[in-house]
């Protein structure tokens, strides 16, 4: 239940390719596509992006994640408004050039980190929602503890997209969209569990989600960016019980009997 569906990034002025993350099956696409400027990119960098992302090889997926790393390393230390390039660079132990080849700058590869979130939401989270079957109960329980699961594990990560998207208006407009999906996705789990009867029929499905949306994310980041201190089996046990109340969400075995 509580996760965001799709995240989309674009690499700025200077990108070769457009990358967009649909989750189906933690698949990700890629496409061909011209700047936000109107033009081809070119240059010796931007050829060079385009031949490894064509055709990558052993060592170039390593070097590509010994950056990704060093990156998210350098970006926990000094923030994304600080972090710059050679500090990067530094800590991989590569050449600047080297950077190039695999991101066309600082927003490129936070952009890359921030996809993190998503790949993780999408093995354990929205991954299990779609193989589910059985207690709704249980099902939105187990959900809400994945969810708190990912936020810790990229409880960096959570906090540098808050910095950073007030300076790239792509990364504020895929979060906005991103917290639509996630709307969405609780909205047609709750319109279900009315078909079935195990929910509040009159309910706005979408309304009620907004909430429940707005109350996870919000105390999930709290607890585990924000500074809360709650222990996380409890917090998981209040969370979904606030769900269940607010949806009047009944065990089907109960409402069968």
């Amino acid at each position: 239940m509580a996760t965001y569906e799709q995240w989309k990034f674009k690499p700025t002025s200077f990108a070769v390719l457009q990358y967009q993350w649909l989750i189906h099956d933690g698949a990700c696409m890629s496409e061909s596509s011209t700047t936000r400027g109107g033009f081809t990119p070119s240059g010796v960098a931007a050829v060079r992006r385009a031949s490894v992302e064509s055709s990558p090889t052993s060592k170039a997926t390593r070097t590509r994640h010994i950056i990704l790393e060093a990156a998210r390393a350098e970006f926990d230390r000094y923030g994304y408004t600080n972090t710059t390039i050679e500090h990067i660079v530094t800590k991989a132990d590569v050449a600047r050039g080297s950077f190039y080849t695999y991101f066309e700058s600082k927003i490129d590869v936070f952009r890359h980190l921030a996809a993190t979130i998503d790949r993780e939401v999408a093995s354990d989270v929205v991954a299990f929602e779609r193989k589910r079957s059985g207690n709704p109960i249980e099902n939105l329980r187990i959900s809400n503890r994945n969810y708190l699961a990912v936020v810790r594990r990229n409880a960096d990560l959570y906090r540098l997209v808050d910095e950073a998207s007030a300076h790239d208006e792509e990364i504020k407009k895929q979060r906005l969209q991103s917290r639509q999906q996630h709307i969405a996705r609780v909205a047609a789990s709750i319109r279900r569990w009315q078909s079935k009867g195990w929910a509040d029929p009159d309910l706005d499905a979408s309304l009620t989600a907004a909430a429940l949306v707005s109350m996870l994310s919000g105390f999930a980041q709290w607890l585990h960016v924000g500074g809360d201190t709650y222990d996380d089996d409890a917090a998981e046990q209040t969370l979904t019980d606030i769900w269940i109340r607010a949806c009047k969400l009944a065990d089907p075995d109960e409402v069968s009997q």
